[in-house]
């Protein structure tokens, strides 16, 4: 099949799953939908800003495929906790809900939500203001705090089980071992990197409830202050630090330079409400580049600039792994 009729089949495919969801929503909500507008953002699961003669939401569909990598009880948690999380105060789309659900099924088996929509604007990685980062730690303190005040009980164990630094060199070792020549460079930097590390570099995270995808693209602006954080799904109990450091690197890095003034003023936010050091700032960091980098330093080849981006932080990590703590003190 050409390029042309894939994508004309495509589009079939998605004005036809379009059509379903709306007639589905306007007759859950009993609102009539005036316009919609296709939002091209995220994996698989499709998205519209839907106009209504009861307001502006946005309507998300569940791709069956992605949504095989979820559990549904914790998809129903994470949708439960955005809502008491606007509830609550904290800056985020409220979501719809019918005979007591918020993630709802068509007469086809689709899954979808429709939300309220949040105005705001995207920004670039690496591109926060310190006035932006300093709302940003606010926001997140406070949404890690409600997340963690006993409503939602503790786990056993987090989602990511951290393994043993000689477990990780020897899948380094393994990937050395598969990859081309332009390749080695890049996998001996990310063994070179582990082997400089302990298990006990790992001992002080902190398990709890997180968010598990802070990152810009799920977070809007306003010139000085966060307009909302979006996108809950993957909401789950992991460390903390996994928070911390996800939005840290990609809020903060730009170019192979880390805004260091947007780093502490998003500790000073983040410090109205929870504690948040250098030193464990660090260790969100190392945490964040230790689960991370195996995904996107890898022999699968990732399509799509958000991968490439990934990838280029894995490397900035693995290169200053070492002096951190120093760059965030202004020593280099």
């Amino acid at each position: 099949m050409g390029e042309v009729a894939r994508f004309e089949v495509m589009h079939a495919l998605e004005q036809s799953l379009w059509e379903h969801l709306k007639d589905e929503a306007e007759s859950l909500f009993r609102f009539k939908i005036l316009r919609s507008v296709p939002i091209k953002r995220g994996w698989l699961n499709q998205k519209w800003k839907i106009e209504t003669n009861q307001g502006t939401f946005l309507l998300k569909q569940y791709n069956p495929e992605r949504f095989k990598k979820y559990d549904l009880q914790t998809i129903q948690i994470a949708l439960e906790t955005q809502n008491r999380a606007f509830q609550n105060g904290i800056r985020c789309p409220e979501l719809l809900e019918h005979e007591g659900n918020l993630l709802h099924t068509s007469g086809k088996g689709e899954l979808f939500t429709v939300m309220c929509f949040m105005e705001g604007d995207l920004i670039k990685p690496g591109e926060a203001t310190y006035q932006q980062m300093e709302s940003l730690g606010e926001v997140v303190g406070k949404l890690h705090k409600l997340f963690n005040e006993g409503y939602m009980p503790a786990r056993s164990e987090t989602l990511f089980k951290i393994p043993p630094v000689s477990e990780r060199l020897q899948h380094w070792h393994s990937t050395l071992d598969k990859c081309m020549d332009d390749q080695r460079p890049l996998f001996l930097l990310q063994k070179e990197a582990t082997a400089k590390l302990k298990d006990s570099d790992f001992e002080y995270l902190t398990p709890g409830w997180c968010h598990r995808d802070l990152w810009v693209d799920n977070l809007l602006f306003s010139s000085e202050s966060v307009s909302a954080i979006l996108d809950f799904d993957r909401m789950n109990y992991d460390f903390i630090e996994t928070d911390i450091g996800r939005l840290i690197i990609s809020a903060c890095l730009q170019k192979d330079k880390l805004n260091v003034e947007g780093v502490h003023a998003f500790i000073r936010g983040y410090c109205n409400t929870n504690e948040l050091s250098i030193e464990r700032l660090c260790r969100s960091l190392k945490v964040v580049w230790y689960m991370e980098s195996t995904w996107w330093i890898s022999l699968t080849f990732h399509e799509g600039e958000p991968p490439k981006r990934f990838a280029n932080e894995m490397i900035w990590l693995a290169k200053n792994m070492e002096r951190i703590d120093s760059i965030l003190l202004g020593k280099m």
